[in-house]
């Protein structure tokens, strides 16, 4: 199982990669306090060639990790363990949180859960801000170590100049993804990270020129009485830090998202039916 080490050795000197370090006090804080179960042994074989300290970034989504097993810890700040005015909490009773999840990635703050008390080490991912559910993504730690480095060899820059992948392009993937994926796994996949053809929530370039279309600005005044809550949301959608975020609630006019289609103003209603107090504005 080294096909993602293999993939990054290709392509850490190049554009596709980032490597991040982590909150270093909320580390040591952290080690203090809690211990992580025992990875399995499938888990440790996948770092064994992945870079220990630090975070990888894949460079062309901007808030895709894969987390450096050093950090797993700092990963589950939020999910498992929060801090409070008294000091750290594990809230994992309250949030159905099982001692055998770890979060080795994520994308756009939404966990990416492996469960180290299965042999294959099936992964699992979910959406903060709702009501915690965990759902399949692959039935295996394998699988996914492949998908993401197939992603990693044929992503190019079209990606984010049109909105969509090429349907040619895609399909490319596609094709090498079956070879250990099932086609219900590529969905689950498709759907959870920024893979699938989509012009959704994107407006091309010509239209905006055109149609002279005004962006929307959503900003954060108030977090309201599900402080908790509007705080995870806001992480999935910064992908900023749980301290970054607390700093930024004390000052005014805090960015929580922006775009040009409808999907921004959902997002508002979303936080507005959180108890949170947002602000629109288009320019």
């Amino acid at each position: 199982m080294k096909y993602l080490a293999h993939s990054i050795s290709k392509h850490e000197n190049g554009s596709k990669i980032r490597y991040l370090g982590t909150s270093a006090e909320t580390k040591r804080e952290l080690e203090k306090i809690f211990k992580l179960p025992l990875l399995s042994q499938v888990l440790l074989k996948w770092y064994n060639d992945l870079p220990k300290s630090k975070d990888i970034m894949f460079y062309w989504t901007n808030d895709f990790y894969i987390i450096g097993m050093e950090n797993l810890l700092v990963a589950l700040e939020g999910y498992r363990f929060i801090r409070e005015d008294k000091g750290w909490r594990d809230i994992s009773e309250i949030m159905k949180w099982n001692e055998n999840w770890i979060i080795i990635s994520s994308w756009s703050g939404n966990p990416v859960i492996a469960d180290i008390s299965e042999v294959e080490t099936p992964i699992y991912y979910d959406y903060v801000g709702g009501e915690f559910s965990p759902k399949l993504l692959v039935d295996s730690l394998e699988k996914f170590d492949y998908f993401l480095s197939v992603w990693l060899d044929k992503h190019d820059n079209r990606y984010y100049k049109s909105g969509e992948y090429q349907s040619n392009f895609y399909e490319l993937m596609e094709k090498e993804w079956k070879i250990k994926l099932s086609d219900e796994e590529i969905k689950n996949i498709c759907e959870f990270l920024p893979i699938a053809k989509s012009k959704e929530n994107f407006a091309p370039i010509g239209q905006r020129i055109k149609e002279k279309v005004k962006k929307y600005y959503v900003y954060l005044d108030d977090p309201g009485e599900n402080k908790s809550k509007v705080i995870l949301a806001v992480k999935k959608e910064t992908g900023l830090s749980l301290d970054e975020i607390r700093n930024r609630l004390n000052s005014n006019g805090f960015l929580i998202a922006e775009g040009y289609g409808e999907n921004t103003l959902v997002l508002a209603d979303y936080f507005i039916s959180l108890g949170a107090k947002v602000r629109t504005e288009q320019k």
